[in-house]
């Protein structure tokens, strides 16, 4: 089976090229994607793809962004799952990664990939295990399946294109999309540096454990307290997040936030229009089943 059509050559120029796209968003402001009513109609959010490739290219129709010019589409979490390679080659999530880079090459304006932990793992190394595997390695293996001896050049690439990664998406103002939160904000000793949104990042500490970064895309704290403080911090209404497991495909474990999940067969999005002034009362009824 051709489990990909790419070279190695096409497949590090996709990720060079959406590397470059990444920096010249223009809507981006340090390390946000700002979408308002004058550069969006609306945004297409969605949850942890983990490989899922029909959900992937489910996601790609109902966005429609041919026929949709100012339409939005933000991923997160790509990394680790989905389908395998045969006789024990790897993971081929690969494949979904560098289809998302080739959709920000694509439509560089309108394609956004905010990082997730899974990513971040990958571009510090940080293994992360699940069910007795060990995620980072089978990624590795389906790369050496892949792209034999030159897996380590693409490997490269893709590094310096999860990089340059935004870490979240701000829409109409009030609503804050990234991949988690940090926990134990109201914990005086565990002082969350909220100017890597703004900033260059350092891999050397913001990347590594207990660095800002790392807490932004590993948090699990889903405590009322914490969401305000959070909210508060970046100054949102509503928050809107991927990172955890949702068996019925999303969740509301407070009154701020929404966690959406698109990796196994009932996966949920959200459509939001950026006309529209989403509250407490209001925000559930933008999230929507992938599959009708």
């Amino acid at each position: 089976m051709n489990w990909t059509s790419r070279t190695v050559e096409e497949a590090i120029a996709i990720f060079l090229k959406a590397t470059e796209m990444n920096n010249q968003t223009v809507a981006r402001e340090g390390n946000i994607v700002f979408l308002n009513l004058e550069n969006a109609q609306d945004v297409f959010l969605t949850g942890d793809l983990h490989g899922n490739v029909d959900n992937f290219a489910e996601i790609v129709a109902r966005a429609d962004l041919e026929n949709h010019p100012r339409r939005h589409l933000v991923f997160q979490e790509i990394c680790h799952g989905g389908p395998s390679y045969p006789n024990g080659g790897g993971d081929r999530s690969h494949s979904v990664l560098e289809s998302v880079a080739e959709m920000k090459v694509r439509y560089p304006q309108r394609v956004h990939h905010i990082m997730s932990n899974h990513e971040l793992a990958e571009l510090t190394d940080y293994p992360i295990q699940k069910s007795r595997q060990l995620l980072n390695f089978s990624f590795a293996c389906g790369l050496r399946y892949c792209y034999g001896h030159k897996a380590e050049e693409v490997r490269l690439a893709m590094l310096g294109y999860l990089e340059s990664c935004p870490l979240a998406v701000k829409i109409a103002d009030h609503i804050f999309f990234s991949h988690s939160i940090p926990d134990a904000l109201d914990v005086e000793d565990r002082v969350f540096d909220e100017t890597i949104f703004y900033r260059a990042l350092d891999p050397g500490s913001d990347f590594l454990r207990d660095g800002s970064v790392y807490r932004l895309v590993w948090g699990r704290d889903y405590r009322q307290k914490n969401a305000d403080i959070f909210a508060d911090m970046v100054n949102a209404d509503i928050l809107v997040c991927g990172h955890d497991p949702c068996p019925d495909g999303f969740k509301f474990p407070n009154s701020r936030q929404v966690v959406i999940d698109c990796c196994g067969p009932s996966a949920f999005c959200m459509l939001i229009p950026t006309c529209d002034k989403l509250s407490s009362w209001n925000y559930r009824t933008y999230v929507f089943p992938l599959y009708n």
